[in-house]
């Protein structure tokens, strides 16, 4: 088949969650044989290094600049899809077979007159007006509380419309599945695990990892939850104990960078280009989100290197995870129970991960994506 996967940023490096989630699938749609164009837009231009990796696994590469106008807070079209309405205009004269819209706020891309298509599918990673929503519950400000709560509004429009037009929606969570009444143009598709599964084993040390996109209110609500109310708990009952904070950035924000710097115990790395080295170093991966959708990548990464869980409900949510395959915390008490459980009881947390690990070998996502592409066929 001939595929466009229409992305409202660039998936390379894929930094944080969603970028994985696009990245690693056009992967696999090249796997199976697929030619793959990739359309994309993004506030910044995208550089000859990107270009040439994304050349790998993809024929042909659109892009064009993504801009945010004042004017558009006042439209009652949602400023995430206004800020990506380059995709309607942008000149890729070819006709596809199928189109992956990365979200619904792609959309312009199906009205844009140099492209013709046979099926279109929408990618939804997220709830996406409930995810804003719960992004102004995180904010720390009166105006961006503001903005996600009117953002939200319209994003729910938007979703209704274009949701109604689409094919079939490929959800990547299970709990988000159920909140559509469009069950009979809806799939569950699994975050896709294209790298081999890292068996855990007994480390020495007191390691505790976060990692995750440090521009996303809620993770950055959660981690300082997380750095008020459980650091010290785990500094005074572990004199070895030591937090890494591994995030991603898009700019080079000083504001977080002194706000990280110069804590005790505490690690902080940003944009690393190898994350394996902060995997191998962790005994114990911490996911404290308490606002938020869909999935949470960082938490499926976390089990495929072999790294005990102690997440909270939200930071579990939409995989499918149960209790016997990561540690469940919702207090500062319990995440200092469940994370000295784990450093003093290795045995269990190996089995809870080998759980884990087993269940998402089990619902592998190229046997799904095959199907629904032989669907179309």
């Amino acid at each position: 088949m001939k595929i466009a996967v229409v992305s409202g940023f660039i998936p390379y490096p894929p930094i944080f969650g969603g970028a994985i989630d696009i990245w690693e699938r056009i992967k696999g749609l090249h796997a199976l044989g697929h030619e793959v164009d990739l359309i994309a837009t993004d506030k910044i231009n995208p550089t000859k290094e990107q270009i040439d990796e994304m050349a790998l696994y993809t024929k042909r590469f659109f892009f064009a600049r993504r801009q945010n106008k004042l004017y558009q807070l006042f439209s009652n079209q949602p400023l995430q899809m206004l800020s990506r309405k380059a995709l309607k205009n942008i000149q890729v004269h070819q006709s596809y077979d199928l189109i992956i819209l990365e979200s619904e706020f792609c959309w312009p891309f199906l009205v844009n007159r140099s492209v013709s298509y046979k099926n279109s599918v929408v990618r939804v990673h997220n709830i996406e007006h409930h995810y804003f929503k719960v992004l102004g519950e995180s904010a720390s400000s009166l105006k961006e509380k503001c903005y996600y709560k009117i953002e939200a509004s319209k994003i729910k429009q938007l979703s209704n419309l274009v949701f109604s037009k689409v094919n079939k929606l490929w959800f990547i969570s299970k709990d988000d599945l159920t909140q559509v009444n469009l069950l009979q143009k809806s799939t569950f598709m699994p975050f896709p695990i294209n790298e081999n599964f890292i068996l855990p084993t007994k480390k020495t040390g007191n390691n505790v990892v976060f990692m995750g996109s440090l521009f996303m209110q809620n993770n950055i609500f959660g981690l300082d939850w997380f750095l008020k109310n459980v650091h010290p708990l785990l500094q005074n009952a572990l004199p070895d104990y030591h937090f890494y904070i591994v995030g991603s950035l898009k700019e080079n924000h000083q504001e977080v960078h002194r706000k990280y710097s110069n804590l005790a115990n505490v690690s902080f790395i940003v944009n690393t280009p190898c994350l394996k080295e902060y995997y191998q170093k962790a005994n114990v991966f911490v996911n404290p989100m308490f606002h938020g959708s869909g999935v949470k990548v960082k938490s499926v990464n976390a089990l495929v290197n072999g790294i005990p869980l102690v997440s909270t409900s939200i930071g579990a949510e939409g995989i499918g995870l149960t209790d016997k395959m990561f540690f469940h915390a919702e207090t500062a008490a319990a995440f200092k129970q469940q994370i000295i459980s784990v450093l003093q009881n290795p045995e269990q947390a190996l089995n809870k991960t080998l759980c884990a690990q087993a269940y998402l070998k089990e619902t592998n996502y190229l046997h799904i994506l095959k199907n629904e592409l032989d669907a179309f066929s």
